[in-house]
């Protein structure tokens, strides 16, 4: 994204300033399960990026739908007759498990992820460990090298310029909360996974979950829900696992 600077102004420049500053996520941070996943995806033009901006950038949650309808990409998944979508299917999945204790139904998690899934009045969060949208992980997607801001030069600087301190303060927000349960999702990131952890993490299941315990929360690290060869067994078998250990 070039020029964004020039494209959308100071304006543009406070809001990552902001949003980098306090965005966590969606739904409820006083819930029972947590989700962590790395950043939020974005493909839709500038205008749309800044609006987004403007909706998320003043405090650590929000509600996934109620405070996203500036963009029309977004809560379309959230809309009456949505489909799935391809990341939140298999967290919704690992909710309504922990919940049933049995598997649900592709509808039950469709239902879920329309009226239920990031919404504040819920008993979940679902976060992200670094603050700013992004296209891609490659150094040739990245959106921010324009702004004006701090280590925003190229991905590889912002990330090592901002994420130690989000470790630091995802470890602190959970030492507040409490929740039961926090669930890191992509094993690719898993020693990022592990400095946000105050406990070793024990491969329980091979190479598809970690955990570790340390006070009254349970820690684990399962696949992405897009994750190649990982079956409805392997989800099944994660949720039951999880559940035992806690």
């Amino acid at each position: 994204m070039s020029n964004l600077q020039t494209l959308l102004g100071e304006e543009f420049k406070y809001l990552v300033q902001e949003r980098i500053k306090n965005f966590w996520g969606y739904g409820n941070l006083n819930g029972d399960v947590w989700f962590v996943g790395m950043e939020e995806g974005h493909n839709q033009n500038n205008e749309v990026l800044l609006e987004r901006l403007k909706a998320t950038a003043n405090a650590e949650v929000f509600d996934i739908y109620d405070d996203l309808r500036v963009d029309p990409g977004h809560v379309y998944w959230f809309e009456d007759g949505a489909p799935t979508q391809s990341t939140y299917r298999k967290l919704i999945y690992l909710l309504l498990y922990f919940q049933n204790k049995t598997e649900p139904t592709l509808e039950e998690i469709r239902d879920f992820q329309i009226k239920h899934f990031g919404r504040k009045k819920n008993n979940h969060a679902a976060l992200e460990l670094m603050p700013l949208p992004a296209k891609s992980i490659k150094e040739k997607d990245w959106l921010y090298s324009d702004v004006d801001v701090k280590g925003l030069v190229s991905r590889k600087e912002y990330l090592a310029t901002y994420k130690p301190a989000r470790v630091q303060r995802l470890r602190e927000m959970i030492g507040k909360h409490r929740p039961k349960i926090v669930i890191f999702y992509s094993r690719v990131y898993l020693p990022d996974w592990q400095e946000a952890i105050p406990a070793p993490l024990k491969e329980v299941v091979s190479k598809k979950l970690h955990i570790a315990k340390d006070h009254d929360t349970l820690y684990a690290v399962v696949p992405h829900s897009t994750a190649f060869g990982i079956s409805n067994a392997d989800w099944k078998e994660i949720a039951e696992t999880i559940l035992r250990h806690l």
